[in-house]
């Protein structure tokens, strides 16, 4: 399976716009970059991952994040109320607080599990779904079945982090959403959300 079609050539890597960025920072949010690192360089470079499920997927495990600087606030990481909610309604809210921005440049979206990870090993200074965050996890848009996705979140001071799959029409108590910032697409680019493929036939096996 190609996954060639998620990367943005370096030339067009989206990045916020000077005033943008100013806008954000002002508002609390901290800017990182994401230059394309999946689960397999990741881990490879050394950050560790306490789930092992996924070595059986190496699609999944190859999936590069966006190229693309995201925006978030880590006071203020996931939304509220937004566990115990379906993936459907999970992104429904995430819409909703997209068009609250009031930002014409940026929109907020549920990221898929590569933009998380790389995230997590970035903005190292934060501990993004760490103690304090309860250790919860974030929902995120990349399947791993028909009726599964992926939650990234509860990064261990020794272990790492935890890469996890979620019945996608069940909330669960420490599954949120955690919004990415981004530059807005024009309608001519990838939609990466709608070319995300499903991964596996089946239902992988759960690892806690």
């Amino acid at each position: 399976m190609s996954i060639e079609h998620w990367r943005l050539e370096p030339k067009k890597r989206l990045l916020f716009s000077i005033e943008v960025s100013a806008k954000l920072i002002e508002a609390g949010y901290r800017i990182y970059k994401l230059k394309g690192q999946s689960l397999e360089t990741l881990r490879n470079a050394g950050f560790p991952f306490w789930t092992a499920w996924h070595k059986d997927y190496p699609v999944f495990e190859t999936l590069p994040s966006r190229l693309s600087e995201v925006a978030i606030n880590p006071d203020q990481l996931f939304l509220p109320d937004s566990n115990n909610k379906t993936l459907k309604q999970q992104v429904l809210m995430v819409e909703q607080f997209s068009r609250g921005l009031n930002l014409e440049e940026v929109e907020a979206v549920l990221g898929e599990a590569p933009d998380y990870e790389e995230l997590v090993f970035t903005a190292t200074e934060e501990r993004l779904f760490g103690e304090k965050y309860d250790f919860c996890y974030t929902r995120t848009k990349t399947p791993v079945s028909k009726s599964r996705s992926v939650g990234v979140g509860g990064l261990d001071a020794k272990r790492g982090l935890g890469v996890r799959h979620f019945d996608l029409g069940r909330g669960f108590k420490s599954l949120f959403a955690a919004p990415l910032l981004v530059p807005r697409l024009n309608l001519n680019q990838n939609d990466r959300s709608a070319q995300t493929p499903i991964l596996a036939r089946g239902e992988p096996k759960i690892d806690h």
